[in-house]
């Protein structure tokens, strides 16, 4: 097997910007100063991701249409299929141990070396399904992971698929999507985890949560278990042992190993977004647990182990849903919105723009508890039961 050790290093490299001394009548540097004050904010694109930075500080921001962005400290570049993207739309990015990228898209995994984006292309002979994606749904991706032995998985609309080197292999599921269950298809998974015990999660897109431990599986769905949702989006287990579900349409399952209950569920039911969406699940370095609401006006809620607290437009996170969450090297968190890019504080969200990267400060503690949150609106259950 293909061997790609996860980059797990979380120190962070902070530019330091020397701005030139400019010497000039007062009049014409007040008269920029209120320029560049009342200047409207240009957003890195319309649908951004939270950044991934690399081992040499890069951030690179994935995005819904406009391809792959990097910011290395002083400018942004876009890389879109021209350079070699298998598509412009990114759903996901992890490093290895060698510094190489990879990049799920949605129509096919893009291998970023440092100089050159190549798009793999090499399967098993398979039937090739298209739907949502022109190359077929088995280049449709979703979610690309490293596991701890250095295992490629990929994550797609046609199911899972190992990759070691050569060529990708479909790892089987036990499960498919039966009709009215499934959103975009029957065979989808949408993310792949490990927990700490070394295990694989599989979160399908209508058959539940797929548990491997290497020699069996077993699935989680809303009857066997109590799930939330059928559609599971995003699974992660926290530093107390407790896994996390985020589903596209019934909130956040918690299960502690013997019970799930459904938290974060909506109180009212939408066509767009069931009874809650939620695509990213985060823990910072305090062990407060991050839910990003993937809907208009979701916000994000922090769970310290007791309560949620919720984050929305006061603290400057703006109005737009919270679709990914990601921790840079030195702890800071970002949040990938429907409204752009923001890393947060401890007191506040800042928007991070084209016209102004501010870059989290060298002595920023994102996880300060403050009383920048709200309470958890009306139109939000805090817990709906088993």
């Amino acid at each position: 097997m293909l061997s790609l050790q996860p980059h797990r290093t979380m120190r962070f490299r902070l530019t330091v910007f020397v701005l030139p001394l400019v010497v000039a009548l007062s009049s014409i540097a007040t008269a920029q100063d209120d320029k560049g004050d009342s200047a409207a904010p240009i957003q890195l694109a319309q649908y951004p991701g939270a950044p991934l930075e690399d081992r040499n500080g890069n951030l690179w921001f994935g995005t819904v249409l406009e391809g792959l962005i990097r910011y290395d400290g002083n400018e942004f570049v876009t890389f879109t299929i021209e350079n070699g993207l298998g598509s412009n739309m990114t759903r996901g990015i992890v490093e290895d141990e060698d510094g190489t990228l990879w990049v799920a898209t949605s129509g096919g995994l893009t291998k970023y070396d440092g100089e050159t984006f190549t798009t793999l292309t090499n399967y098993e002979p398979i039937t090739v399904t298209k739907g949502w994606s022109e190359h077929g749904n088995h280049r449709d991706l979703w979610d690309v992971f490293i596991d701890s032995r250095g295992g490629l998985w990929i994550a797609t609309a046609d199911g899972v698929f190992q990759y070691d080197g050569e060529l990708f292999t479909r790892f089987e599921m036990p499960v498919v999507a039966v009709d009215r269950k499934w959103l975009f298809t029957p065979r989808k998974v949408s993310s792949i985890y490990e927990d700490q015990g070394g295990d694989l999660w599989f979160g399908t897109d209508g058959a539940g949560a797929v548990r491997w431990d290497g020699k069996s599986m077993v699935v989680y769905t809303m009857k066997s278990h109590g799930l939330s949702s059928d559609n599971v989006s995003k699974i992660f287990q926290d530093s107390r042992g407790d896994y996390w579900f985020g589903t596209a349409n019934g909130g956040v399952s918690h299960y502690d190993g013997n019970t799930f209950t459904t938290h974060l569920r909506s109180k009212e039911f939408s066509k767009h977004s069931g009874w809650g969406r939620y695509f990213a699940i985060h823990e910072d370095r305090r062990g407060g647990v991050w839910f990003g609401a993937a809907y208009e006006g979701g916000g994000a809620y922090r769970y310290d182990g007791e309560s949620f607290e919720y984050f929305t437009g006061n603290p400057g996170l703006g109005a737009g849903g919270v679709p990914s969450i990601r921790e840079d090297r030195s702890g800071n968190l970002w949040f990938g919105t429907t409204g752009g890019v923001y890393h947060f504080n401890g007191e506040r969200f800042i928007n991070f723009t084209k016209n102004n990267p501010q870059l989290p400060a060298p002595t920023n503690d994102a996880e300060n508890t403050t009383d920048a949150h709200k309470p958890v609106p009306d139109s939000v259950s805090l817990e709906g039961g088993t």
